[in-house]
């Protein structure tokens, strides 16, 4: 997070500009300005002096507000103090806290663009200090919740570390093992959902130095070679003139093409310096291509994709990189860093799939590194900034999750004494349901958990009231992260009043209802039953009850008298092995993984299977339900 070299002629530049510009500049602002807020992820280095080459003295943290007493030369360190700490910072990583007067046409502006009140403050605070600055805001199609369902899909986000930002879903962690699934060469795990949410918010990076992800990317005639070389690390220095070159034909911001190149590092592991063994000679300095397949690491695919694209020279690389990015992503509407990491507006393509990296926080992080790197007179220059809204936002911002411990939350079963749960125990099952008798008034619930440290409530004896009790099992993860399991339990109600009939001769009911054919709707299946003294109620497996949708395998038939249940039934579709109301291809794979002793399936699950009632599931049964998907066979019921 430490400021980077600028090259020697950069510096002269940027002294004749302030120059040009006069002292008072810098005069002024130090004198209207007194505090700031830190932007980090994780800390913030505090320095002897304006440099990294000076001794690291303090942190500061994510929201720490300081007071700043003098601004380098070059605005790219400031010296702070909060309470004893006083040093030196660099100023990409601090947001002025500059003071807002109330700007009407601003506010017209703001109102006129659509942006939702929690966005305004942290525009106001950027506007005050850079008020050239353009905000666009861009209303997308979706929902909050429907985007971040799909990019929390296993493997489309990932991070390093710290493990406390990892994913355990289903997916993502070997239980065998013990191990994170590596999505990619060198401990890219999957994200967690929660971490995905906070690096998916726009509200959570509205400051000078992160609103970088959101600036437009295509070329602009103000962009200069020693801006490049200012972004650029050392070792790629001397590219700058051949990547300015390049973005100008390939008509994208060379500036952001700097800022990739920094973040993907390729310097570092032969991509960049054409030294990859077996591929001397060959570039690819943003990694295009490379990712880990076929048994070949990240990096080895990346080298083969630059071979086989011809790219024997850095410039050919540059420019051939710089057509591919602006062809494949700016052109089609993924125009800033944010929109290249979360695909929500290339539809050409693919939403949620066609993504640059799978890096959760590379548009941050690549934001950071731009604005570190921009000279005074860029970000005195009217930048324009596409601002996403998503519809249906949370009220509340979603927040970085702990950094310490892990998301071990799990169970590894769940026991009630004398009873069997349905469906059967898996971990990421997180609802049950059981039924017991009227004369039955407590079980005992037990369960145990994947990890020692973790930590669980709900478990012991449970005293039961006639009807439905509900359980909840609270697992807490040693980073913070809980995971409720649910058990209802339906205990007959006490013998009195008179009993709910079921007149019906549609479907059979003795220990399970049957004889229900396949999507027959829940209000149907109730009217079915025609029953007298009481009412009908269906319940899905969760507890929750169903008043529309379908029937299903492992749905509860519940009989009331007013309020008070006087029984209850599950029920069993034969060929609805799956629990979805329907009879298809599904249903055959699941009794077929559960023959070969893939994946078992029992309970009630296993009844419905087993269409020919013999009391076993095996290939006689397969066929039966296969000449019913074909049609051959009217009913399994």
């Amino acid at each position: 997070m430490q400021t980077r070299k600028r090259c020697l002629s950069f510096l002269l530049c940027l002294c004749l500009l302030i120059t040009c510009m006069g002292h008072a500049t810098i005069q002024a602002l130090a004198a209207t300005v007194s505090t700031g807020t830190v932007h980090v992820d994780d800390s913030l280095r505090v320095r002897q002096g304006p440099g990294t080459n000076y001794t690291q003295i303090g942190n500061l943290y994510n929201g720490d507000v300081v007071t700043i007493l003098e601004i380098s030369s070059d605005k790219a360190w400031y010296k702070i103090s909060k309470g004893t700490l006083t040093g030196w910072c660099s100023s990409a990583y601090i947001t002025i806290n500059a003071t807002y007067k109330t700007d009407e046409k601003f506010e017209a502006y703001l109102t006129e663009q659509g942006f939702p009140e929690d966005y305004k403050p942290g525009l106001r605070q950027i506007h005050a200090q850079y008020p050239n600055w353009i905000f666009k805001a861009e209303h997308l199609s979706m929902t909050w919740a429907t985007a971040w369902a799909a990019e929390s899909k296993v493997g489309r986000n990932t991070i390093q570390l710290p493990e406390s930002w990892k994913s355990m879903e289903y997916g993502a962690y070997d239980w065998t093992s013990g191990e994170y699934v590596e999505f990619d060469t060198g401990g890219w795990d999957a994200a967690h959902p929660n971490l995905i949410a906070y690096y998916m918010d726009p509200r959570n990076f509205l400051n000078s130095t992160y609103l970088f992800q959101f600036e437009k990317l295509s070329y602009s005639n103000t962009q200069t070679v020693a801006g490049i070389q200012a972004i650029l690390p050392s070792a790629l220095d001397k590219h700058a003139a051949d990547l300015f070159k390049a973005s100008k034909e390939a008509n994208v911001s060379a500036y952001f093409l700097a800022t990739r190149m920094t973040q993907e590092g390729s310097q570092n592991n032969g991509l960049g310096t054409g030294t990859y063994p077996g591929y001397e000679g060959y570039y690819n300095f943003f990694h295009i291509g490379a990712y880990a397949d076929d048994g070949r690491t990240a990096v080895h695919n990346g080298a083969i994709y630059a071979k086989n694209n011809g790219w024997n020279t850095p410039y050919k690389c540059l420019l051939g990189s710089a057509k591919y990015i602006g062809k494949s992503y700016i052109n089609l509407g993924q125009d800033t860093l944010y929109y290249q990491k979360y695909n929500v507006v290339n539809t050409t393509s693919g939403l949620y799939a066609h993504q640059y990296m799978t890096n959760t926080r590379a548009a941050a992080d690549e934001a950071a590194i731009r604005r570190q790197s921009a000279s005074a007179e860029q970000l005195a220059s009217n930048l324009t900034f596409a601002i996403p809204v998503y519809k249906s936002m949370p009220a509340t911002v979603a927040a970085l999750p702990s950094k310490t411990g892990n998301n071990d939350n799990f169970l590894d079963s769940i026991t009630v004494s004398g009873h069997k749960l349905t469906p059967t125990f898996d971990r990421y099952t997180m609802a049950y349901s059981l039924h017991v008798g009227s004369d039955v008034a407590a079980v005992n619930v037990s369960a145990k958990l994947h990890n020692a440290n973790a930590k669980l409530t709900g478990v012991g004896t449970v005293k039961l009231n006639h009807g439905v009790n509900t359980v909840k099992l609270t697992a807490t993860a040693t980073s913070g992260l809980t995971r409720t399991y649910t058990i209802t339990i339906t205990r007959d109600g006490a013998p009195s009043g008179t009993a709910p009939t079921i007149t019906g001769k549609v479907h059979s009911v003795a220990d399970v209802v049957t004889k229900v054919e396949p999507e027959t709707s829940v209000n149907k299946f109730i009217t079915n039953l025609a029953v007298t003294n009481g009412t009908a109620k269906v319940f899905a497996a969760d507890g929750k009850q169903k008043t529309s949708g379908n029937i299903a395998t492992g749905d509860i038939l519940r009989l009331y008298n007013g309020t008070t249940l006087h029984a209850s039934y599950p029920v069993v579709i034969y060929g609805d092995s799956n629990g979805d109301g329907k009879i298809n291809s599904q249903d055959l794979r699941k009794a077929q993984r559960h023959i070969l002793n893939v994946q078992s399936i029992d309970s009630y699950f296993l009844t419905a299977a087993d269409v020919n009632k013999d009391g076993k599931l095996n290939s006689q049964d397969l066929r039966q339900v296969q000449r019913h998907v074909l049609g051959i066979t009217a009913t399994l019921q």
